[in-house]
């Protein structure tokens, strides 16, 4: 039974919180570079950090899985807000005020009087509903192998008992201590995309039996209402997904899912979302609260910020960066103008002056590889 074996593996570990080994790291406080933008931080469980999306946060407690594409990432790179990302996997709403591992700090103390916007994802842990339950129906579901309806009847109304006597009034403190800490901040609280489609399901990705489909959605819903009602009692602005999630759940395939399944996954951390998940919950919450986006980089954009970027890490003198970005400028120009021939032929110049300057001395070996290698790179970004 190795599959079975594998899945039980993988539940387990979601039922577990998704903890890891304990890391030495500090809590990253990752900042975006774009001072005009809002000062904002990010809390929340997985489902805000994006655990099992890489790339991983290098600067994050390995705890916390936390992935430098999380909605947050998305949300600052798109209104250049100055993002404290303090998201981490495993959260329950005790760890906003708590330290969660020896090496978390509580979460609530990211923030501050001057603290302008504040997203929170939390609530599936308390309690283990999230992991609990998926586990529980799953494992009910091998053994009737798909069909009826054993986890509701084994389970009764216990999950949901705990989200409404328990969750909630967990979750109107913690939007409380959010508003209290971060007087001035506008407050987004997000429910959890669906997991599972409205009835029928998939057994051979999600284990779980078809009668058991609605039992968890039934629950699911459940949760949901209750980040809102304590969102709204708290003064924060609650972030519904599960409209704009409904047809993107873990039985959908590769492309269309936000959520991945047990079996058939790309995600190591499954029933979470994926990147294109989080981007959609990131442009959920842009689209509730009314955020001011950049406009959209060009493609031309990205090659210069690229070669700004290489310029400042390979330590180029000043001089021959200036020389070599006038001919970076050329391709972008001419590219832009659909002149694809001209483009091309200016970055095989380019790439031949990086060979005269190494060969002269005035770059380092290293340097020129890393100048062609952005050669090649700007080549595929503008399409050439």
């Amino acid at each position: 039974m190795p599959r079975l074996t594998t899945a039980v593996a993988g539940l387990a570990v979601l039922a577990g919180s998704l903890v890891a080994a304990p890391a030495t790291a500090e809590p990253a406080r990752t900042a975006t570079a774009a001072p005009a933008g809002p000062a904002y931080v990010a809390l929340g469980d997985s489902y805000a950090s994006a655990a099992g999306v890489q790339p991983v946060d290098p600067t994050a407690p390995v705890e916390c899985q936390r992935s430098t594409r999380n909605y947050a990432h998305v949300i600052a790179e798109r209104t250049g807000a100055q993002l404290t990302d303090v998201t981490c996997g495993g959260a329950q709403t005790r760890d906003l005020r708590a330290p969660q591992h020896p090496t978390v700090a509580p979460q609530l103390d990211a923030l501050s009087a001057s603290t302008e916007l504040v997203t929170v994802t939390i609530g599936g842990n308390d309690g283990s509903v999230f992991g609990g339950a998926i586990r529980d129906c799953s494992l009910a579901g091998f053994a009737t192998g798909g069909t009826g309806s054993p986890c509701r009847d084994q389970q009764g109304e216990r999950y949901e008992d705990v989200v409404r006597d328990t969750t909630y009034p967990a979750l109107v403190q913690a939007f409380t201590d959010v508003r209290e800490r971060a007087p001035q901040a506008t407050v987004a609280a997000l429910g959890y995309p669906w997991i599972l489609p409205a009835e029928g399901g998939c057994f051979g990705s999600m284990p779980v039996a078809e009668g058991d489909v609605p039992y968890l959605r039934s629950l699911q819903r459940t949760l949901n209402d209750a980040v809102r009602r304590a969102a709204e009692e708290a003064g924060a602005t609650y972030v519904d997904l599960e409209q704009v999630s409904e047809g993107h759940d873990a039985c959908q395939p590769g492309g269309t899912r936000w959520i991945e399944p047990v079996f058939g996954g790309t995600n190591p951390v499954v029933v979470h979302p994926n990147a294109l998940g989080q981007q959609r919950m990131a442009e959920a919450v842009i689209r509730t609260l009314g955020l001011t986006v950049l406009p959209e980089e060009t493609r031309g954009d990205k090659v210069l910020r690229r070669y700004a970027g290489l310029v400042a890490y390979q330590e180029l003198p000043a001089a021959r960066a200036r020389a070599l970005r006038k001919h970076v400028q050329a391709v972008v120009r001419y590219a832009a103008l659909g002149l694809d021939s001209d483009a091309r032929m200016r970055l095989h110049l380019l790439r031949e002056r990086v060979t005269r300057q190494q060969q002269a001395g005035h770059v380092t070996r290293q340097q020129a590889k890393a100048l062609k290698r952005f050669t090649r790179r700007a080549a595929i970004l503008l399409d050439l």
